[in-house]
């Protein structure tokens, strides 16, 4: 090999091996709580029933950069909510917040509930983790006009 081949080799090692490392930014999601409001509503319809949550996240966020997480809410109706995003910048507890407004002349009493599906988008894994969910948080409503 000749003498300006292995010094541009070693050189590029050298240099690589001094370059600073910076991670990737990733977070994982350790559980996701929710809880309905009031649990049980008895009043004037519709009715209103908000669901509050917190989805707890660890990871790393090296270089300022915040790690994008998704979630979405199912009700026991059947629907679903859009799927909607929050950037996680630290460890910690974020929360979330959904209402579900029903109730009247035609479902004057009902018994339901939401869960809510939360995952990681944008992590140094590549977002192939598994989603997390919350438990069902149940209410029910009892309509009173009076």
């Amino acid at each position: 090999m000749s003498r300006k081949l292995i010094f541009l080799l070693t050189t590029a090692a050298i240099a690589a091996a001094a370059a600073p490392a910076f991670a990737l930014p990733s977070a994982t999601i350790r559980g996701v709580s929710l809880e309905a409001a009031p649990p049980h509503y008895v009043g004037k319809c519709p009715g209103v029933v908000t669901f509050h949550g917190e989805v707890r996240v660890t990871g790393q966020f090296d270089g300022g950069k915040p790690v994008e997480i998704g979630y979405q809410f199912t009700r026991s109706d059947g629907g679903t909510g859009q799927n909607q995003f929050f950037n996680a910048t630290h460890d910690g507890a974020y929360p979330l917040t959904e209402t579900w407004t029903l109730g009247g002349p035609q479902v004057p009493h009902f018994g339901g509930w939401e869960k809510v599906k939360t995952w990681v988008t944008d992590s140094g894994e590549g977002g192939n983790k598994p989603p997390v969910w919350s438990n069902e948080a149940h209410f029910t409503l009892t309509c009173k006009d009076r």
